[in-house]
């Protein structure tokens, strides 16, 4: 790597040349990193977060007083109330504040109640991929397959939830403009939550951070930060010529700043216009470099790294989901292909590969299932609301 780089650090170690990026291996190495405000994890590709099938402890506070009004929970019309007496976080994170921040406030509520499985736990949350996962067609839309599945799955009352790198308006286009199959999702690779359309918890990435990761690249003559700031892809110093001087690398971007704006970000990405190999080693080299950061590979063959706080990844997103509809982590089944994906399959017991899926994740995932140009996903949603409904596990994680 060129002197540029030398001795440079986005609050942390300085670069180095070689290296893999991570969530190239499959043997996870056990590591763990307190989040701001709680317990949390250090979720990386190729590091162990906790135990899957982690239960929370009962948290509760006291019961309101006689005459008072419990909380409730707001569901969507038609999707049936989950759990009983459980614990739930309150909503949202306040603005600026890290995951599960200051106060892991705890509340009491009541549901109805639903009958307990004869044979035990069954599926009550779909965490889902999208690109090359649910959705396989070229034109980035759902298949009629998979959109009849999530309905189904739906009536069964079971929550069927995007879990993306995309932005959530992106998403009424994927389901080929079924709002109701995506109101409720997790988007920018967990830092942002919907609940029925509505935005529920948010964690922006820190700027002081982002400004740093900024510096470094500018040693990388290839390679530019792209920051979404509301509906704009804006690259940070570096100008729109060298944008069109690489079309297919930077589509989309539209604007240049010196800077990193001042406006909270919740969607960066570093690309490259080289190859996938250096892609790696460039996602490796900042990954040392930038402590507070999170970089993953999110398109298999594509030098594209996805930007994230770090310790946030779509596990946050599903647990807050989790928490908030009274579920435990048996009740949840997730689905990738891709190293993005990979915090969320390690938190879940019972995760789910396609076929195509990347090494590390095919390691990972407890189960397997055909690759997504088959509509394997939407196959395996069929038997998960005709299990769910008869009480029991689906046939596929037999």
């Amino acid at each position: 790597m060129g002197a540029p780089w030398a001795g440079a650090a986005c609050g942390g170690g300085a670069l180095s040349s070689g290296g893999r990026a991570r969530g190239v291996s499959a043997l996870p190495a056990p590591c763990a990193r307190d989040r701001a405000g709680g317990p949390g994890h250090r979720v990386r590709a190729g590091v162990s977060p906790r135990p899957p099938a982690r239960r929370r402890p009962g948290l509760w506070r006291p019961a309101p007083p006689p005459g008072a009004p419990a909380p409730r929970m707001d569901v969507a019309p038609g999707i049936p109330t989950l759990g009983t007496q459980r614990a739930t976080r309150r909503p949202p994170t306040p603005e600026g504040a890290g995951p599960r921040a200051s106060a892991r406030r705890w509340e009491l509520f009541s549901v109805p109640a639903r009958p307990d499985p004869v044979g035990g736990p069954v599926i009550r949350l779909v965490l889902t991929d999208l690109d090359s996962t649910l959705i396989w067609r070229e034109d980035h839309v759902v298949s009629a397959r998979a959109l009849a599945a999530i309905r189904r799955a739906q009536r069964a009352g079971v929550r069927v939830v995007p879990c993306t790198g995309r932005h959530f308006r992106d998403l009424p286009w994927m389901f080929d403009g079924d709002a109701a199959a995506c109101s409720t999702a997790v988007t920018s690779n967990g830092q942002l939550v919907y609940l029925d359309g509505e935005l529920v918890e948010r964690v922006p990435l820190p700027r002081e951070a982002l400004c740093g990761l900024a510096a470094l690249l500018a040693g990388e003559p290839a390679a530019g930060l792209v920051v979404e700031i509301g509906e704009d892809k804006t690259i940070v110093a570096r100008d729109l010529e060298f944008v069109r001087a690489h079309p297919e690398t930077f589509w989309g971007v539209s604007a240049s700043v010196p800077e990193v704006p001042a406006e909270p970000c919740y969607k960066a990405n570093v690309r490259l216009a080289g190859s996938f190999a250096r892609c790696e080693e460039l996602a490796a080299e900042l990954d040392r470099a930038c402590p507070d950061l999170d970089f993953l590979l999110p398109m298999p063959g594509t030098p594209h790294i996805d930007v994230m706080p770090r310790g946030v990844g779509k596990d946050h997103g599903g647990d807050f989901l989790m928490e908030r509809l009274g579920l435990v982590p048996e009740e949840v089944c997730c689905f990738g292909d891709a190293d993005n994906d990979l915090a969320l399959l390690r938190h879940y017991p019972n995760s789910v590969a396609v076929a195509n899926a990347v090494p590390s994740v095919l390691a990972t995932a407890r189960w397997r299932i055909g690759p997504a140009c088959e509509d394997s996903v939407a196959r395996a949603l069929e038997d998960i609301a005709e299990a769910t409904t008869a009480g029991r596990m689906p046939s596929f994680m037999a």
